[in-house]
């Protein structure tokens, strides 16, 4: 089993997927905290920004990830569409509301 940390709740394949949520913030720090995670978090604003929630090193990477059944990934969702263009610095994420989810591949 693989565990993840996205930036957005992606179905990487086709299948059966469980996404719950919202997950607490100290849900979020166990998972982390827990071991060993790809993180899959393509913007460094966003990853400056939950390392400094999470309490934890969150590694910057641009990857595309394919969960497998049994992988497991935390997301962190901003609720709010940017407008086309916008790219978000760290202030203006910690100022937007976002939730975190477990997104599963069950098969």
């Amino acid at each position: 089993m693989a565990r993840y940390l996205l930036n957005t709740p992606v179905l990487t394949a086709f299948g059966l997927w469980r996404y719950r949520g919202p997950v607490s913030l100290s849900e979020a720090r166990a998972f982390v905290a827990a071991g060993e995670y790809i993180s899959a978090i393509g913007h460094a604003a966003t990853a400056a920004y939950l390392q400094g929630i999470l309490g934890q090193a969150v590694e910057f990477q641009r990857r595309a990830v394919s969960l497998e059944p049994g992988d497991v990934a935390l997301v962190y969702q901003i609720l709010e569409r940017p407008s086309e263009g916008e790219v978000f610095d760290l202030q203006t994420i910690a100022a937007k509301r976002g939730v975190f989810g477990l997104l599963e591949r069950v098969e």
